[in-house]
């Protein structure tokens, strides 16, 4: 399993994430210095790092304002900042998931995969979990059909 992340290069505005922190102030946690904001993308099946990379590289990232990190099992490293991820709940239909297994295969990559689509938010300031799990639930995801975990 490949977890792919997109992050804004150095000098390219995080766009989604202001606007989160500012809906997080408006909530009235003032505590949240800043927000940063990156689509998850998790891919499973047969594909090697080679292949994780070209569809970072060639399908989920935009050359010029992107960059992505790539992980093997979902295992990075520690952050400065708190982490809440988002992802659809086991049978919710992702259609997003169901567009890149499409264009995967056009790259010519015609492994079996599966993908699952998210969100991470990475928050800076001294947060308290009780306050994460808050903003978490009352912003960032739709508790019906999508999951958070707090890292």
């Amino acid at each position: 399993m490949y977890e792919i992340e997109i992050l804004s290069k150095a000098g390219f505005e995080n766009v989604r994430g202001e606007h989160v922190h500012a809906e997080i102030l408006q909530l009235g946690f003032k505590d949240v210095n800043k927000v940063e904001y990156s689509p998850l993308y998790k891919i499973e099946g047969q594909i090697d790092a080679a292949q994780a990379k070209t569809i970072a590289l060639e399908l989920l990232s935009d050359k010029i304002t992107e960059k992505h990190r790539l992980t093997k099992d979902g295992v990075s490293k520690k952050e400065k900042a708190s982490v809440i991820e988002v992802w659809f709940k086991k049978g919710v239909t992702d259609t997003v998931s169901e567009s890149v297994i499409k264009a995967v295969k056009d790259l010519g990559i015609n492994n079996d995969i599966s993908v699952k689509t998210g969100h991470k938010y990475y928050l800076y300031g001294k947060i308290s979990n009780t306050v994460l799990d808050k903003i978490a639930a009352k912003l960032l995801a739709n508790t019906l059909i999508q999951e958070y975990k707090i890292k």
